[in-house]
């Protein structure tokens, strides 16, 4: 019987425990990023942030506070920007939010597949060593914030990135099958 790579807790399998490791993980965006030939592979990202507001509620003689409303944090997400057979994955992912056209003047995109704020769905899959999904976290209704395409040096051999910042609906773990 093979068992997962890493620290197992478990006697033969049983209750098997694997230590998530940093370095073994993939942001996937449809058409943008590690989901085919034409997507350009991730660098670097983070799991969700999550904060709550407080609701205060006054008593006679104190105040509790429970958890309300969810606030999700922006990501970072870092993209190899390599070269593609085809238009630039990221740029192709703006022109669904505002396509400039040829007249260069930004205009909102109306396509059918884009709904503000966004219908983008993005998963993040953690592996174990033997390349067996451990956890995915999706992100609802993913949009870019921002994006840097990032600064040119000639006197640098440095691999040119694409910096995100994402922005989301939420966010969960999805239940493995």
């Amino acid at each position: 019987m093979g068992r997962n790579m890493g620290l197992d807790f478990g006697l033969n399998g049983a209750n098997s425990k694997v230590c998530k490791r940093k370095f073994r993980w993939l942001f996937k965006i449809q058409n943008v990023s590690a989901t085919g030939m034409n997507t350009l592979p991730p660098s670097r990202s983070a799991r969700p942030t999550l904060t709550f507001q407080e609701m205060n509620v006054k008593h006679l003689n104190e105040d509790v506070f429970y958890p309300s409303k969810p606030d999700w944090k922006p990501i970072q997400l870092t993209l190899y920007d390599l070269k593609t057979d085809q238009e630039h994955p990221v740029f192709k992912w703006i022109k669904k939010i505002y396509d400039p056209g040829d007249n260069s003047t930004w205009s909102p995109s109306i396509e059918k597949e884009f709904v503000l704020p966004n219908s983008q769905l993005c998963e993040l899959e953690l592996y174990d060593g033997c390349g067996n999904v451990v956890e995915t976290w999706v992100y609802q209704n993913a949009w870019p914030q921002s994006i840097n395409f990032g600064d040119l040096d000639m006197g640098s051999g440095d691999i040119l990135t694409c910096d995100i910042t994402l922005r989301y609906v939420r966010a969960y773990i999805k239940q493995p099958r």
